[in-house]
Parts: C-alpha cells; structure tokens; sequence
C-alpha cells in the first residue's frame, strides 16, 4: 500500500506542476488579485494582486487523481472523501469570488462560513455512519472505546437514518476545529499549501499504519 500512496502524492504533485503555468496567468488576466486588509502588517501590502482561488489547482489536481484512481473498482469511501472536499473547496472559491467582485479582504462572513462548514460535516458524518458502516466511537489506544452512538435518533426514511447525536456533535467540533485551524493559519501569510502537506502526509502515515487503503491514498493526493 505504501507503492499506492508515493504514486498519489507524485501523481498530484504532477498534475498540479502542469497546471499552474496555465491557472497562474489566466487569473493574473482576469484580474482575480488578492485584497490586502490595510490595518495589517505594512510588509502583507506586497501580496496586493496575488492571483487569488488558487486552490482551483489543488481541487483539480485531487478530482483527477480520485478518477484515475477509481477507474474499474470507485470505492463509496473514495468519493465521500471527494465530495467533502469539494463541496469546502466551493465554499472557498464563493469567499475568494465575493472578495474579487467587491474588490475588498472580506468575503462570506464567519457565521456563514460556520455555518457552510458545519453542514457539510454533517453531511459527510452521517453518510459515513450510515453508508460506510462507520461505528460511532471514539478509540483511545492502549486506553479504552468509548461509545458515542449511545444516543442515537433514527429518521425513519428508507431504511432509516441513524443520527448519533454524541458522535456527530464530536466529529463537527473536531472537523470545523481542523478546518479553521488551517484557515487561520493561511489568513496569516498564505501558508495553507505547506502546512496542508505537513498535516497530509502524517494522515497518510496514519491510515497506512491503520490499513485503510483510500484515506491514505486521499492524503498523500492532497499532500502532493
């Protein structure tokens, strides 16, 4: 498995390669710059213009790797992954987009990013315990299992929607949590990318550690 996941962080990081000389110049055409907030550091001034929805690349480059990825034998929890992120990628480009339209540093405000953030973790928490059979727990090793479906709401649609309100209170805070935890970081000096990698990678280590062969593969693609 070890093979695989190198080969997704090559394959990414090559498709990604290709497309900046083409991506990089057709947003510095369209005029799709960055607004520096003015009560910032004077050195940030610089970055005024710096071609923005950059993370198009990497939306990109992930999509085509899962496709080649899934040909013959698409596996539920490769495309869930996918659908996660791309969904918070297009949450991403409505910001950078509202940015460029009103030539300002603010895009969607932070109640409507949480609260984009929070429905598309729910979404995915919820198809991850009821299609992918994902048990509503939370292992500690060498500690215990604790067992956070032991509230558990069942919608009676199809063959019903399990809702495990613990679980998915936990893993909204833990998703969010992460999610902003980047977004902070890039706000500070457009470090997303690199630390991004850092984080990917060790997920990556840990999936293949763990035997779950399309996270690891979804990590190492997004870390390239």
């Amino acid at each position: 498995m070890i093979h695989e996941t190198i080969l997704a962080i090559i394959i990414a990081f090559a498709i990604s390669a290709l497309l900046c000389p083409i991506i990089i110049p057709f947003l510095h055409k369209l005029k799709f710059g960055q607004q520096v907030r003015d009560d910032g550091p004077q050195t940030h001034l610089k970055k005024q213009g710096t071609p923005t929805m950059g993370g198009v690349i990497m939306l990109v480059a992930v999509i085509a790797f899962t496709l080649l990825a899934s040909v013959g034998a698409p596996t539920p929890e490769l495309w869930l992954l996918l659908g996660a992120t791309v969904l918070t990628g297009l949450l991403g480009l409505i910001d950078d987009a509202s940015k460029v339209a009103y030539e300002r540093s603010l895009g969607l405000t932070p109640k409507a990013k949480l609260v984009g953030q929070f429905a598309i973790a729910a979404v995915f928490v919820l198809c991850a315990v009821n299609l992918l059979g994902i048990e509503p727990t939370v292992e500690i090793p060498f500690v215990a299992t604790i067992d956070l479906g032991v509230l558990t709401t069942v919608v009676p649609v199809g063959d019903g929607i399990e809702i495990p309100w613990l679980y998915l209170a936990y893993c909204l805070i833990l998703l969010v949590g992460l999610c902003n935890d980047v977004n902070l970081t890039d706000g500070l000096d457009g470090l997303a990318a690199g630390t991004v990698m850092i984080v990917m990678l060790v997920m990556a280590a840990i999936a293949f550690r763990a035997g779950v062969l399309e996270p690891a593969l979804f990590a190492g693609a997004l870390a390239g």
